[in-house]
């Protein structure tokens, strides 16, 4: 996989891409020229009923966020922070490698901050890509239903944003901030062809009644390197992407890259988010398809 030629031409689904974590605690733009291509953003919409946006960031009073920051927004609305996407995509001619954003969901967006009319903050969600983004700039779940749930390839998903929805990784806090019911809810609606702009992904440590079904019905899978190399061949059959932490975790810190659970070692996945993305022995680790 040394030629870039192949690399454009292998399917999405069997592509490796760096990945950021917590993508707004620095510059974006300065990741994407670095060669990220999986970002990651943490949405609430505790106050979508006064700004009419969710907005993006981590801790509370949002101290982890890099406004302005080296073409930064200068706000924490997700209509501006997907805006920053779109103009990088328009500075390249969007001839890049297809963007793909891992939209956190930090609070249940099924619940009584939106109304029952937008389908609980689904059409809403919706709603602010579109109006951001537009069709012309991504790759949504309603293309991929109607390519008969096959994945192009890197080529031709050139200068396309693809959004997925996950919740935080562990099940006590995934099932309290309303993720997975959340994530259950767009599923179904994937499912019947109904409001599909996002992809959603399983998380191995979900807790719900319907966490098998999540399991084999989404198109993504938010799980171990461990787990995701174990079933990789099964995945790629069945045309679903992975994404794995590529740290140790302790205590809530990422102390630890494991480099030694490399593409040479023969561990498997699509995205390894890491906080490490612009080391060295991170950009040796796997085949980067950028």
């Amino acid at each position: 996989m040394t030629n870039n030629d192949l690399r454009w031409d292998i399917p999405y689904h069997r592509a490796f891409f760096k990945t950021s974590h917590n993508s707004f605690n620095i510059s974006v733009r300065k990741q994407l020229n670095h060669g990220v291509r999986g970002l990651e953003y943490d949405i609430h919409d505790d106050r979508i009923q006064e700004v009419g946006d969710f907005e993006v960031y981590h801790l509370p009073k949002h101290v982890d966020v890099a406004i302005n920051a080296d073409g930064n927004p200068g706000d924490l609305l997700l209509s501006s922070w997907l805006t920053l996407l779109k103009d990088w995509s328009d500075d390249q001619n969007n001839e890049h490698a297809p963007i793909t954003l891992f939209i956190e969901l930090k609070d249940c967006i099924v619940d009584a901050n939106n109304n029952p009319s937008e389908l609980y903050g689904i059409k809403r969600l919706n709603k602010v890509i579109l109006d951001t983004l537009s069709p012309k700039y991504l790759y949504s779940h309603s293309d991929f239903r109607k390519n008969e749930y096959e994945w192009p390839t890197v080529g031709e998903l050139k200068g396309l944003v693809i959004i997925v929805l996950t919740s935080y990784w562990g099940g006590y806090w995934a099932s309290s901030e309303g993720g997975f019911e959340s994530r259950l809810q767009y599923l179904n609606n994937c499912l019947k062809g109904e409001d599909d702009i996002c992809f959603v992904s399983w998380i191995e440590e979900d807790r719900g009644k319907q966490k098998l079904f999540m399991k084999e019905k989404a198109t993504f899978w938010k799980c171990s390197i461990e787990y995701s190399t174990k079933h990789y061949e099964e995945n790629v059959q069945l045309q679903r992407s992975t994404r794995v932490d590529f740290d140790k975790i302790h205590w809530g810190r990422h102390v630890k890259t494991y480099y030694e659970k490399n593409y040479e070692s023969g561990f498997r996945a699509n995205f390894f988010a890491t906080d490490s993305w612009a080391e060295e022995k991170y950009d040796k680790a796997f085949p980067w398809s950028i």
